[in-house]
């Protein structure tokens, strides 16, 4: 009986001692940096496996005067299983150079080491804050539209569209960025207020024999969905600094550039209406031939 218990015990302990052995992990020889996060961090890093004993972190941050490039503060970092880095317990890095770079060195539970390279690229979001509109303008061009010659452009408080307009002219214009980026790109929220009069202007152009106070040329449709009332969601494409503004889901595009006087310009080209009906003169050279519209803005 003894004899026959062990003869059927020993496969048994063969099948244990095997699937011990299976599970066992073997060490790890992994030292990759998975996140990592550092003062003044805009967004999520792009981290890339150069080779076997090297990698690449590239981090955007906020542009300051007074950035402290030698003593960058790591706030957070993310390593693979079992991976240790060279950095310290209250762990900065020294960006004081001209490649705005730093080197860390992970070791993996093996003993492998790779030197992962961070680099950081100062971004300025000059756009960001808050803006005063001090004026604006729309330009046509009478040869898109073939019923003229003529390229001009018009400030919305002159005579044309200042009896509607001139209440958007004490607006305030609030850009926030958050400081996450979302698919490569930043996102953050922008809010046209009415300003001191609490009102926002319309779009409408009064002119003697065409168009009347009490019948103006109504450009509403055209232009105030660029830069709506009340607060609009932003993506930026840092490829071509174009900020996509939606509310409503209607989107807009607006670019950046500075006019002669240095002030800045929030700049909207307008898609092509060459096709639509046309009416007057005045409505054929201010909706058929308008093909950008600006806001002139100064800081607060």
């Amino acid at each position: 009986m003894r004899r026959s218990i062990i003869k059927y015990m020993l496969p048994l302990l063969l099948v244990v001692s095997c699937t011990k052995q299976i599970n066992r992990q073997l060490p790890s020889n992994e030292c990759s940096i998975l996140d990592i996060r550092v003062f003044g961090q805009l967004g999520k890093p792009e981290i890339t496996r150069l080779d076997d004993v090297s990698g690449e972190v590239t981090l955007f941050i906020n542009k300051t005067d007074d950035y402290p490039w030698g003593q960058v503060k790591v706030e957070s970092i993310a390593l693979s299983a079992y991976a240790t880095s060279d950095l310290g317990d209250d762990p900065v890095l020294d960006f004081y150079n001209p490649q705005r770079s730093a080197v860390i060195r992970l070791t993996s539970q093996t003993g492998k080491s790779v030197d992962w390279t961070v680099k950081l690229k100062p971004y300025d979001a000059f756009y960001a804050g808050k803006w005063k509109v001090i004026d604006a303008k729309i330009y046509v061009d009478q040869n898109i539209s073939g019923c003229g010659t003529g390229s001009w452009g018009t400030p919305m408080n002159g005579a044309e569209f200042g009896l509607y307009f001139s209440p958007e002219l004490d607006n305030i214009i609030t850009i926030d960025m958050q400081s996450e980026m979302v698919d490569g790109k930043f996102v953050g929220t922008i809010t046209n207020d009415a300003g001191a009069d609490g009102l926002w202007g319309e779009f409408k152009g009064v002119w003697p024999g065409e168009y009347p106070e009490d019948a103006p040329l109504d450009m509403n449709p055209r232009l105030r969905h660029l830069l709506p009332p009340g607060e609009s969601d932003w993506v930026l494409d840092l490829t071509t600094n174009e900020m996509k503004i939606t509310n409503k889901n209607i989107t807009s595009t607006m670019t950046f550039e500075t006019d002669e006087w240095g002030n800045m310009v929030f700049v909207f080209n307008l898609p092509n209406a060459s096709q639509e009906i046309g009416g007057s003169n005045f409505y054929d050279n201010f909706w058929r031939s308008s093909y950008r519209f600006t806001y002139i803005v100064n800081p607060l």
